[in-house]
C-alpha cells in the first residue's frame, strides 16, 4: 500500500533534499501524494530546541535502511537541516516534533503537529485496546499502510472503558508485544518486565526507560504477559502491591495505563511509576542540559 511522504505537517515549508519547499509548491504538494517507495522514518521530539537522543534516532534510522535497500544518508546534514527548521518555525526554546522522513530518492525533514497526552492522563492512566497483530520485521521502521490502517479501526472502536488512546498488539500466543506507538512494561513488586527485543520494534525511549529504572532501584527482566496472565495476577495480589503497566515512547515519556480491554489497573496509583518517571526525565533534562552548554569559545 503507498503512503505520503509528508503527514501532519507543522508550519508551510520543509526542506527537501537540502532545498526549502514550501507545501503550497507542485513539488511541495506532491510529498502529500502516496509513493510506491520505501519510506523509512523517525519522529523525534525536541524541547528547549533540543532534538530529544537524536544520535540514538539516526543510529535507528541507519539500521532500518541497511536492513532493506542499504542507501547511504548524511547525519550530520539532516541534523543542520533540522535544527534550521526549528529555528525558523518553531524558535530556538521551543518544544515539539520533527519528523525525518528518507526514501532511496528524497530526504525530508519537517515540523509535525503532534499531540502530546494530556496532564490528566499521566494522573489516571490511558484506555488501551489489544489488537493481534505480528509485524513483519519489528525492528526495521518503515511505514506499513495495512498495519496502519488495522490500528487506526481498533483505536475508533470504544471498548468497555472508553475509546482507546493506545493498541497493544499480541501475537499468535496472545502475549502482548508492544504498543502501536510505543514499548509495553509490566512492573511486578521491584522488576519491571518487557517482552524480548527480538519481538519489538526498540524504541529510544525505552533504552533510557531502562537506564532510569535501575536508577529507581528496579530490576529489569525481559519476558512477555498475556490478558490471561495479567488477569491472574490481578487476582492473586492480594496483601501485595497490584501489578502496574505502562507505555514508554517520544510522546509519552512514562505513561500508565488505566484499562487493557476489561481489565482495570491502578498503575497511576503505584509510587515506583512516579519513582520512575522522574528518573527518566532527569536523564532526558540532563541531555538538554548538555547539549545547551556553550562551546569552548563561550558561545
Amino acid at each position: 500500500m503507498s503512503f505520503p511522504i509528508v503527514e501532519n505537517p507543522r508550519g508551510e515549508y520543509c526542506y527537501c533534499n537540502g532545498e526549502k519547499l514550501s507545501f503550497a509548491s507542485d513539488r511541495g504538494a506532491a510529498l502529500f501524494s502516496p509513493v510506491d517507495q520505501t519510506i523509512y522514518y523517525e519522529s523525534i521530539r525536541f524541547k528547549n530546541g533540543v532534538l530529544i537522543f537524536f544520535e540514538d534516532h539516526m543510529l535507528r534510522l541507519y539500521r532500518s535502511v541497511m536492513a532493506k535497500e542499504a542507501f547511504d544518508f548524511d547525519s550530520e546534514f539532516l541534523y543542520e537541516e533540522s535544527m534550521k527548521l526549528i529555528r525558523e518555525i518553531a524558535g530556538s526554546d521551543s518544544d515539539g516534533n520533527l519528523r525525518i522522513v528518507l526514501t532511496k530518492e528524497q530526504s525530508v525533514v519537517h515540523l509535525s503537529d503532534a499531540k502530546y497526552p494530556e496532564p490528566s492522563m499521566f494522573e489516571q492512566g490511558i484506555i488501551t485496546s489489544t489488537l493481534r497483530w505480528e509485524r513483519i520485521e519489528p525492528q526495521v521502521k518503515v511505514f506499513r499502510g495495512d498495519y496502519k490502517k488495522a490500528v487506526a479501526q481498533c483505536m475508533g472502536r470504544p471498548n468497555s472503558f472508553g475509546i482507546p488512546y493506545e493498541v497493544l498488539l499480541c501475537d499468535s500466543q496472545g502475549k502482548i508485544t508492544e504498543g502501536s506507538r510505543s514499548n509495553f512494561f509490566v512492573l511486578v513488586e521491584d522488576t519491571v518486565y518487557s517482552p524480548p527485543e527480538s519481538q519489538i520494534l526498540i524504541g529510544i525511549t525505552r533504552k533510557y526507560v531502562i537506564a532510569a529504572l535501575h536508577n529507581a532501584g528496579l530490576s529489569y527482566r525481559e519476558h512477555s504477559y498475556s490478558i490471561a496472565d495479567l488477569k491472574k495476577m490481578m487476582q492473586e495480589s492480594e496483601g501485595k502491591a497490584d501489578p502496574a503497566v505502562f507505555v514508554t515512547s517520544s510522546p509519552f515519556d512514562v505513561l500508565p495505563i488505566r484499562s487493557i480491554d476489561d481489565i482495570s489497573f491502578r498503575s497511576s496509583d503505584h509510587p515506583m511509576i512516579k519513582k520512575l518517571s522522574n528518573e527518566y526525565m532527569s536523564i532526558v533534562n540532563k541531555y538538554i542540559a548538555t547539549r545547551n552548554m556553550p562551546d569552548e569559545s563561550g558561545q
